[in-house]
C-alpha cells in the first residue's frame, strides 16, 4: 500500500511588524527622516513589513501614495495602514493593503476589562506574511485569512489564501484567493507576470500576459462572476 504524499504543510510563525507613526505631511522632510531611520537601523528596516499609522485628518491619499513610494525606495515594505481617515482607508483597500485596528492598551488599574480585551485579540485575524522568495513547485497557504508576500514568486509556485492576497514583488506563479468561496477577496500584484489568477474558483490562465498588464501593478477583483483586472 502506497502512502499518500503530503502536498501542503501549514506553519504559524511570529513575524516582526514595525509601525511608523506619521507626524508630518511634508514629504520632503519625511523622505530625509525615513532615509536616516533606515540608515540608523543598520538594515533592521530593509525589506521589513511596515504598518503606517496616520491620524492627521488633513493627510490625503496622494500623500500616502508618495509616502509608500519613499519607503519602497528605502527598501521598506508597507503592508497596511492604521488610520481613522476614510479616504486613506479606501486608498489602502484599492491598493491591496491591509487595514489594521487601533491597538488596545490594557490599563493595570482596570483588571475587570482584561477578559474582554483578550476576546477581541483572539477574534482579530492578521495576515500571514512571507518574507523570502517562493520557488518553483512551492506552495504557500494562508488558512482562514489574508496572505502578504514580500518576495518574488517564481513560475510554477502557488500562492493560496482563504482571504485576499497581496504581493509586493514580481508574481510569475499562480494566485488563488478566496478558496473557501469568498467572492469579496481581492488580489494585488505589484509586478504582474502571473500564470494563473483565481478568486473563489473563477480563474483566468495566461499563456502570454497582455502588454497592458505585464510588469504593471494590478488589482484583481470578482464582479458578477467575472474577474476584473485594473492597473494601479
Amino acid at each position: 500500500m502506497m502512502l499518500k504524499q503530503r502536498l501542503i504543510e501549514v506553519h504559524a510563525y511570529d513575524e516582526a511588524i514595525w509601525t511608523l507613526k506619521i507626524l508630518s505631511r511634508t514629504t520632503d522632510k519625511l523622505q530625509d527622516e525615513i532615509a536616516r531611520l533606515v540608515e540608523k537601523g543598520k538594515g533592521k528596516f530593509r525589506h521589513a513589513p511596515i504598518v503606517l499609522e496616520i491620524e492627521n485628518k488633513h493627510f490625503q491619499a496622494n500623500e500616502l501614495s508618495v509616502l509608500i513610494e519613499i519607503l519602497a525606495q528605502n527598501q521598506a515594505v508597507v503592508i497596511g495602514i492604521r488610520s481613522p481617515i476614510q479616504e486613506l482607508i479606501d486608498f489602502a483597500r484599492f491598493a491591496g493593503l491591509a487595514i489594521f485596528d487601533k491597538p488596545v492598551v490594557v490599563s493595570k488599574k482596570e483588571p475587570s476589562k482584561i477578559p474582554e480585551v483578550v476576546h477581541q485579540n483572539q477574534e482579530q485575524k492578521l495576515p500571514k506574511i512571507v518574507v523570502g522568495r517562493i520557488t518553483a513547485s512551492e506552495q504557500v497557504l494562508s488558512k482562514d485569512g489574508d496572505l502578504v508576500l514580500l518576495g518574488e514568486v517564481e513560475a510554477g509556485a502557488d500562492a493560496i489564501a482563504h482571504g485576499s492576497i497581496t504581493t509586493y514583488s514580481t508574481m510569475r506563479g499562480s494566485v488563488f484567493a478566496g478558496i473557501n468561496g469568498d467572492q469579496e477577496a481581492t488580489i494585488f500584484i505589484h509586478s504582474f507576470d502571473a500564470q494563473l489568477v483565481s478568486i473563489a474558483g473563477v480563474y483566468k490562465q495566461f499563456d502570454t500576459v497582455p502588454n497592458k498588464l505585464q510588469a504593471h501593478s494590478v488589482r484583481v477583483s470578482l464582479k458578477n462572476g467575472k474577474l476584473k483586472f485594473k492597473t494601479v
